[in-house]
């Protein structure tokens, strides 16, 4: 796409960038403010996102979103991840602390789109009508690498569009599309504050000129997001009898089994001291520890792209461009819990008894005298054993490498770029080739941190620590790792104080360093995609005008790799329980890799080309009735096959103030390289058979996998009358053969069947058909004895799933006033969701989950992730003289926790309360959040300088309640609370 001004005024323009109000609408169809109009060439007819054929009105039959960079001043808008959030079309994104999540474990600093809740690999997004930087083997563009500070507008296709963009528009399309033509330098910054926060800030400069012909253009951002911690948030703090969901039976202080020999073995079963004093809840014989006061609302996040674009007309009938971005995001202090809890130990899966402590570890005469049991020699004989029998190596006392608050540190750190350059040639005057090539590559190193479970053991015993030689516990450079409450002064995260704690018996960092390793991956992939297209007039006339036309061709070519960032976690050396063992290969524990919680993983290279060939029609049947078409095949190769996809859609002007639009087409998604690769990743999850406990999850490929197809169609009315602007439109999505992963919570629940246990979870039926697909604690499952707590692992796989429908209706409104002192405007958008219906979804012959809608529910463990009937705004714009005052309301219904449906009384049993169980959740609430946004343009003549104040969530207003870790849905609200920002921006 080649970005020139606009010449066309469009009712879905005026109508959706109307949401900003008037002035802020009618000036997205005038020149960029930069260009330089004694210099600028004439402009040229522009593409419209949706069609590949120039001149295309923006109030075509598609409904195509257009919001200029006024728009989003007059908002506040201050990042991509904010614009894309409020608007009501869009479903759960990334960009926001959710680790709790497996839809956004290892995502944390990437940003993403997701049109009508379809997920955020079904939406394409493009940068100046061409693909753009995807996170690294994820299927989704990283949308927190958008230079915002050099858009002129965004475009927001809400309509399936494989058959002109190809994979991955499925659900829509998203085109940012910088600046044209900027003549000038602008300078920009803002700073907004937060309680409990360092605040947040973002500076950019951009720089033009016009050289005849020619321009260039070059700017620079910074955004910086400071960390807010969870302690700083009430609603985060929720006790274990309320949310029991942000609670684990494994702790430090844990229980411990003491064996005596006299001569016989005596073992007495004791919990260790502290568990209430240092902010846990003791259901007997355990301590409930609570992990969250660790982690973060937000995580301290710097984001920096540099962009250069150039363009010039080499002669009347030949033109160049190209552009150029390199971008960043670094978050080098992600929080966790100071340590994962085990699900396997040195000897196997399972997390009770997984570690044992030997009776000469400095730690056990504290414990022992603590508790008062004898030492060894007393009363109760030789000390011989001490087993950990629920346990958590670091827990209330926090992890001695950050002493500030005691939590477990990762990292996250992405660095893109991405260049692009193309030419047009007019072949005659009525038609033109464009041909474009475009290169990007990104990477990503992430890791968190994880204890190795034999290093562990050896520590237990004495011999731990980098330098450890010879046979003498804690001698020769071997330390003792303390498992003890008396290793430490303090909960760090609260601030409480340790009365337990005894000087001296501190665990060193040296040693934490040696036991907790970074796991994670160093991911890489790169893409090449070449376009050529003719498009123009046919030379045909039809009564409403000339036929146009579009055809062309696209080659992808994707390569993506991954290596794990040590032989610790790389399963090809580390493929069994104990670090440097191999003895499990060839059975069915090789993988389960040296940790205690995470999973390793293996080295991949993997590839992928797709070819395409694709043709637009356009036929001006009338002057009012206008009618299109397009098909695109496409070809993965081997073992996808290939794809045909027609669209048909019209636009009719019933009158001078009423206008019908409408589409049907086929759309696909093929699947990605590591989609149909047979080795598997591991994530976490918190079952709902483990009682909320999170255990590891394997993702497996599966090469069989063929794309996901949908029939589409869109029927809509706009009417335009004097001040008033107003549309509606009917969307649905009928897919076959979606892409999607096995459900974990249902594979284990499937097996859960038993009657309900003393732990809260059910016993195991062990002749259960799917029992293949998970791990047991011990790798042995007894009837009548083995409970949903004692599931290690889950096993799940890429499949072709159930059939869904998604039907929905969007609506905006926009009424301009001329007041005399200003124009004053008023309306909204809002998308309706009528149905999302999935249909049963069976594994092998089990039907692990029957068919749902998922529509006004939370969707916790369940596509599509969160999904409210209602997402709305309104506003009351107001533009006098220089200045533009809006007010906006953002309002989302509650949604049902879908775990409760067809449940009475307690909604979520919680074992070791007084209830017995919580209704915390069940229903979340709706939410409504006020701003204001105030935009000043100074009456100077040396600069245009704009000064912003705005104030979100004015009043204070608390996202939706959710029995999730953090106490709240992500998706619903503003986790951040009331906040305000002063900026300014400078045009010379």
């Amino acid at each position: 796409m080649i970005k020139t001004a606009l010449r066309h005024t469009c009712a879905c323009l005026a109508l959706t960038a109307g949401m900003y109000g008037s002035a802020a609408f009618a000036q997205a169809t005038d020149p960029d403010p930069g260009d330089d109009a004694g210099t600028a060439p004439p402009a040229r007819e522009i593409v419209v996102t949706g069609t590949l054929i120039r001149g295309t009105p923006e109030d075509a039959a598609l409904p195509v979103d257009v919001f200029s960079s006024d728009d989003l001043a007059e908002k506040g808008v201050t990042s991509p991840l904010q614009f894309i959030k409020e608007l009501p079309s869009v479903g759960s994104v990334l960009g926001d602390t959710n680790q709790f999540s497996t839809a956004a474990q290892g995502f944390q600093g990437n940003g993403s789109i997701n049109l009508r809740g379809l997920g955020f690999t079904r939406t394409l997004v493009l940068l100046n009508g061409k693909r753009t930087i995807q996170a690294p083997g994820d299927g989704f563009a990283d949308t927190n690498l958008i230079p915002l500070f050099a858009l002129q507008r965004v475009e927001i296709l809400k309509d399936g569009a494989a058959a002109t963009y190809g994979s991955d528009a499925i659900a829509g399309v998203a085109n940012f599309i910088t600046r044209d033509r900027f003549d000038g330098v602008e300078v920009a910054g803002d700073w907004t504050f937060i309680k409990g926060s360092d605040g947040n800030y973002n500076v950019s400069g951009l720089i033009g000129k016009n050289f005849g012909s020619a321009n260039i253009m070059v700017g620079a951002g910074w955004q910086h997001r400071s960390e807010l911690a969870t302690t700083a948030r009430d609603y985060t703090q929720q006790s274990y009898d309320v949310n029991a969901s942000g609670y684990s039976a494994l702790a430090t202080p844990g229980l411990f089994a003491v064996t005596y020999l006299n001569p016989g073995p005596t073992t007495i079963t004791r919990p260790d001291m502290g568990c209430t004093q240092l902010g846990g809840y003791f259901t007997s014989p355990v301590c409930r520890f609570t992990y969250i006061p660790y982690d973060n609302i937000t995580e301290e996040e710097d984001r920096y792209q540099v962009y250069g674009q150039a363009s010039v007309d080499i002669t009347d009938s030949t033109r160049w461009h190209a552009s150029a971005l390199w971008a960043k995001t670094d978050l080098e202090s992600l929080n966790y819990s100071p340590s994962f809890p085990p699900t396997q130990g040195p000897n196997g899966s399972g997390f009770i008894s997984a570690f044992t402590t030997s009776p000469n570890n400095p730690g056990v005469a504290a414990f022992l005298a603590q508790q008062g049991l004898p030492p060894s020699g007393g009363a109760n004989g030789t000390l011989f054993r001490i087993t950990n029998v629920y346990y958590r190596p670091l827990g209330f006392l926090g992890n001695p490498l950050d002493p500030e608050r005691g939590a477990g540190t990762g990292s996250a750190k992405n660095n893109a770029w991405r260049v692009n350059s193309g030419f047009e040639f007019d072949l005659s005057p009525s038609l033109s080739l464009a041909v474009d090539g475009t290169y990007w590559r990104s990477s990503r190193e992430f890791y968190a941190p994880d204890i190795v479970g034999s290093r562990l053991q050896n520590a237990l015993n004495g011999f731990g620590g980098p330098n450890c030689t010879g046979t003498t516990p804690g001698a020769n450079g071997c330390l003792w790792f303390n498992p003890f409450v008396n290793a430490g002064p303090s909960n760090p995260a609260l601030g409480i104080s340790n009365p337990f704690y005894v000087p001296g018996a501190e665990n060193s960092p040296e040693l934490l360093s040696w036991l907790q390793v970074p796991v994670g991956t160093f991911q890489r992939e790169e893409q090449f995609v070449l376009d050529a297209v003719i498009s123009g007039e046919t030379g045909w006339s039809l009564p409403g005008g000339e036929v146009a036309f579009a055809v062309g061709a696209q080659y992808r070519e994707n390569n993506f790799s991954s290596r794990p960032l040590s032989d610790v976690s790389n399963l090809n050396v580390n493929p069994c329980f104990r670090e440097g063992d191999r003895s499990c290969v060839g059975t069915v524990t090789e993988g389960v890799g040296p940790f205690i919680f995470l999973g390793g993983s293996r080295p991949i290279q993997l590839s992928q080309d797709v070819r395409a060939l694709f043709a637009e029609v356009q036929l001006p049947v009338l002057d009012t009735l206008e009618i299109s078409g397009a098909v695109r095949y496409e070809d993965y190769g081997s073992p996808i096959g290939s794809t045909i996809n027609p669209k048909a859609s019209f636009r009719f002007e019933a009158t001078p103030w009423l206008t019908l639009r409408g589409s049907i087409g086929t759309t696909f998604r093929g699947p990605l390289a590591s989609n149909v690769d047979p080795n598997f990743i591991t994530a976490l999850a918190g079952l709902t058979a483990t009682g909320g406990n999170y255990k590891s999850v394997d993702l497996y490929g599966n090469p069989g996998l063929n794309p996901e197809t949908a029939l589409t169609y869109n029927v809509g009315a706009i009417v335009k009358t004097g001040g008033l602007t107003a549309s509606v439109d009917f969307w649905s999505f009928d897919f076959k053969d979606q892409i999607v992963v096995t459900p974990a919570d249902a594979i284990a629940s499937s097996v859960a069947t038993g009657a309900l246990t003393a732990n809260g979870t059910r016993l195991i039926n062990c002749s259960a058909e799917l029992r293949n697909l998970i791990t047991f604690s011990g790798n042995t499952c007894f009837q009548g004895t083995t409970t949903g707590l004692d599931i290690a692992r889950v096993r799940t796989q890429w499949v072709n799933g159930p059939d869904v429908k998604v039907q929905g209706l969007d609506f905006a409104l926009n009424y301009d006033l001329d007041a005399g002192f200003g124009v004053v405007s008023i309306g909204g958008n809002a998308t309706y969701n009528l149905k999302y219906q999935t249909d049963d979804f069976f594994v092998g012959s089990v039907l692990v989950t029957s068919a749902y809608d998922a529509v006004g529910f939370g969707n916790y463990f369940r596509d599509p992730g969160t999904l409210p009937e209602w997402r709305a705004n309104g506003y009351l714009n107001v533009n006098t003289g220089g200045l533009n005052l809006r007010y906006g309301v953002t309002y989302i219904s509650s949604v049902f926790d879908e775990r409760c449906a067809g449940k009475t009384g307690l909604c979520q049993p919680i074992a070791g309360t007084p209830s017995g169980g919580s209704d915390f959740g069940r229903n979340s609430g709706s939410y409504m959040q006020h701003d204001l946004v105030a935009n000043y343009t100074l009456p100077v003549t040396f600069a245009q300088i704009q000064l912003t104040a705005a104030v979100r969530n004015i009043f204070d207003e608390e996202p939706a309640d959710a029995y999730l870790p953090l106490g709240y849905n992500p998706f619903i609200g503003n986790a951040i609370g009331r906040n305000f920002t002063l900026g300014a921006k400078v045009k010379f």
